[in-house]
C-alpha cells in the first residue's frame, strides 16, 4: 500500500516508513510549515507521488501559534487537489494536538478542530480525531507525550499517535483483501 504523510514538523520527525515497513511510506512532512505553505508546495507532491492508498494530513498548528484563523480556504483547495490526484485514496485529516505553551490556547485548538470537521462536510476526506487521546480526563494534555517544548511529541506520544493509524491502516488493508 501507497501511504503518505503531509504536515508540519509532528509528521516530519516520525520515521513512518519504519514504523510502517510492510508499505511504501512518504512522509512529506516540514518543520515550520502553514497551510498555506502546504498548498504551495501541494501540485509538487502529487507530481512526486503519483499514486496513493492512504493520506494522513497534519497542518495548522504553526498557522494558529501564529493567531492566523483565516487558513480553511487553503486547507479545502488543499483537500481537493489531493482528492482529484488521489481519487481512489481514503484522505485523513488530523485534529491538531493538544500542546502546553501559552501562546497557543487549547480553546484555539478546539475551535479549530470543530472546523475542520465542519470544512470535510459534502466530501469524502475523513476527519481523524487525535485531540483526544492526547488529554487525559480532566482535559488537559498529557505531559508524557510530549517533549519539553510542549508541542513535539515524545517516543509515547508517536506510540499513542501510530497506534491509532496502524489500525486504520490494518482495517482498510483487510478490506481489500476480503471485500464484502
Amino acid at each position: 500500500m501507497d501511504i503518505l504523510f503531509i504536515g508540519h514538523s509532528l509528521i516530519e520527525f516520525f520515521d513512518w516508513q519504519k514504523k510502517f515497513s510492510a508499505h511504501r511510506v512518504a512522509n512529506l512532512g516540514v518543520a515550520g510549515e502553514t497551510v498555506e505553505g502546504l498548498l504551495a508546495r501541494i501540485a509538487k507532491i502529487t507530481k512526486e507521488h503519483s499514486s496513493a492508498d492512504l493520506v494522513f494530513i497534519m497542518t495548522g498548528l504553526n498557522n494558529v501559534a501564529m493567531e492566523d484563523f483565516d487558513f480553511f480556504d487553503s486547507y479545502k483547495k488543499i483537500l481537493e487537489r489531493l482528492s482529484t490526484a488521489y481519487p481512489s485514496a481514503r484522505i485523513f485529516i488530523h485534529s491538531l494536538l493538544p500542546t502546553t505553551v501559552d501562546f497557543i490556547p487549547d480553546e484555539s485548538i478546539r475551535n479549530v478542530n470543530d472546523s475542520l470537521k465542519y470544512l470535510l462536510r459534502d466530501t469524502k476526506v475523513e476527519f481523524l480525531d487525535v485531540y483526544k487521546l492526547f488529554v487525559n480526563r480532566a482535559g488537559r494534555p498529557v505531559k508524557d507525550y510530549l517533549l519539553d517544548d510542549g508541542v513535539h511529541l515524545s517516543d509515547k506520544g508517536y506510540a499513542v499517535w501510530s497506534k491509532a493509524l496502524e489500525e486504520i491502516i490494518n482495517n482498510i488493508k483487510l478490506s481489500h483483501q476480503h471485500p464484502a
